[in-house]
């Protein structure tokens, strides 16, 4: 049998190291990647506007967006030419009185209520087996819920509101 040079054996597992390092940086910048796609896609974007922006197929944007958590809302997304007396499930204030009206399956959320969400989501309560009423998925170690008598919104999806407001707040600044 042949020794293994300790000398070898040492630069091997400080390579391996480097690579699992430069694995899990390659992962994290592709989540962005997908993520960032994704935000374009719940802002309004199409598939196949994103698509041609980045020069991908367009069922390529579509892994991506499904990868980075899929369109919850947008098969349900309500037309801007909607009609109706659309108002925010949480505090009742309808559209023409509110700055923003983010819509979800069967909920409604205005920018006023995702500002004061955000501060309550630190006091959300453990153990309720609620559901997000944006995406139906339940609270986890790792997602809060927010729950309130006439809707639901975990940290992930009250994370995308916050970054449509934005979004939208930046394009009307140009």
């Amino acid at each position: 049998m042949m020794a293994i040079s300790e000398e070898l054996l040492k630069q091997a597992r400080a390579a391996g190291a480097g690579v699992e390092a430069k694995e899990r940086e390659l992962q994290e910048a592709r989540a962005r990647y997908h993520a960032l796609v994704r935000r374009m896609h719940l802002a309004g974007g199409s598939l196949r506007e994103i698509a041609q922006a980045l020069s991908l197929s367009h069922q390529r944007v579509q892994q991506m967006v499904q990868e980075a958590g899929g369109s919850w809302w947008r098969n349900l997304w309500r037309p801007r030419s909607m009609k109706g007396n659309l108002s925010c499930t949480f505090c009742k204030r309808p559209q023409n009185e509110v700055a923003k009206l983010i819509a979800g399956p069967k909920i409604l959320i205005c920018d006023a209520c995702v500002e004061v969400a955000q501060a309550a989501m630190a006091l959300a309560r453990e153990g309720s087996r609620a559901k997000c009423s944006f995406c139906s998925k339940q609270r986890t170690g790792d997602r809060q819920l927010l729950t309130g008598p006439a809707g639901n919104i975990c940290g992930e999806c009250l994370t995308i509101c916050r970054q449509i407001l934005q979004d939208s707040g930046d394009r009307a600044a140009q």
